[in-house]
């Protein structure tokens, strides 16, 4: 019986201790196999050069079973320990003495293994897995470089104390949410934690502020929110275009609400991700006409609100364009084209 526990895969670690299967080609090849109680290499108990008495009452066969059968339960057991420790699972060294001494059947080990509490807390997002009939992660070595992946996507983002202690209980706890209860993939990840990324550490205070404003959530608690598998990768890359519209165009004196910062960043940026840079010279074009026909629409005691000028200069609402396109009109006409805003800044925004 080989014990190669290639039922347990980690990866490029295979058993390599003696087996039975040797013993046995051996013997059908007429090889004599010296008797690691009799010391003699013919199969007889004669007993010299052995410091142990052989047991007069089995054959020589059945104590060379005997012995081989020790040796490979102890090959075993450090072969599994070691593997273990490597993995950060030592505390398995305890069920794997009582598994390994009970029997040798490799299937029967780990089956006993892998029902053990120890090893169900440290595979806890495989086990979830497996219990849903889900085998994309085929087996331990894979969830291990699953984990090896996330960590590298928390740390390249700088957000590695969101799994939290690298191989401690709580970051295991937190990639197994990842893995069994969100089911997302590594690609999934780096993209929400990107969009996340985007909100947290690359963009001025007002983005947060216009994120909370809209959606209720605050930067603590920003990554869970864009990791929770009932929101969509689109719909989280929507609202983080959508709070860096509002937040950019808040320093720009823009008052966006949810929706038409939404309109707004979809229209920018459509389905990949916006930057400032894209952002900032629209909203200053906005912002100029904003600036000149809302103050002839005061004067007029009427009002134009700045999301009215940014669905106009976008065209992506004709009443709001016609009005815009009305109030500049009579600009025109009152102030003779010397009005604030000038001609040559209507002319780049094209969109009038």
């Amino acid at each position: 019986m080989s014990m190669d526990f290639t039922g347990m895969d980690f990866g490029n670690y295979r058993y390599q201790g003696p087996t039975n299967a040797d013993f046995l080609q051996n013997l059908g090849q007429g090889v004599q196999v010296g008797n690691p109680f009799t010391g003699g290499g013919t199969g007889e108990g004669t007993d010299q050069g052995d410091t142990t008495p052989a047991d007069k009452t089995k054959t020589p066969e059945e104590l060379y079973y005997e012995g081989l059968a020790a040796q490979n339960r102890e090959s075993a057991r450090s072969f599994l320990r070691n593997l273990l420790t490597q993995y950060g699972l030592g505390s398995l060294a305890g069920a794997v003495d009582g598994i390994v001494q009970d029997t040798t059947s490799e299937e029967v080990m780990l089956e006993r293994l892998r029902n053990t509490e120890e090893y169900k807390t440290r595979f806890k997002g495989l086990t979830q897995l497996r219990a849903k009939g889900i085998t994309d992660i085929a087996n331990e070595g894979q969830y291990l470089q699953l984990e090896s992946d996330y960590r590298q996507i928390f740390r390249e983002a700088g957000m590695s104390s969101f799994l939290g202690d690298a191989g401690s209980q709580s970051e295991f706890d937190s990639i197994a949410k990842l893995v069994g209860d969100y089911s997302l993939s590594v690609n999934e990840v780096r993209d929400r934690v990107t969009d996340a990324q985007r909100i947290v550490a690359e963009t001025p205070q007002e983005v947060r502020d216009s994120f909370q404003r809209y959606y209720n959530v605050d930067p603590a608690t920003l990554t869970a929110y864009v990791l929770d598998p009932t929101r969509t990768a689109n719909e989280i890359n929507k609202r983080a275009n959508a709070a860096i519209i509002g937040g950019l165009g808040q320093q720009r004196g823009l008052e966006f609400g949810a929706g038409a910062a939404e309109r707004i960043g979809t229209f920018l940026g459509g389905d990949q991700n916006l930057t400032g840079t894209q952002a900032e010279p629209i909203l200053g074009e906005i912002a100029d006409v904003q600036r000149s026909t809302g103050r002839l629409a005061q004067l007029e005691k009427s009002t134009l609100t700045a999301e009215e000028t940014a669905l106009a200069q976008l065209d992506l609402d004709t009443e709001a364009k016609r009005k815009v396109k009305g109030l500049q009109s009579r600009e025109r006409a009152r102030f003779g084209g010397t009005g604030a805003f000038g001609s040559s800044a209507l002319s780049s925004s094209g969109k009038v």
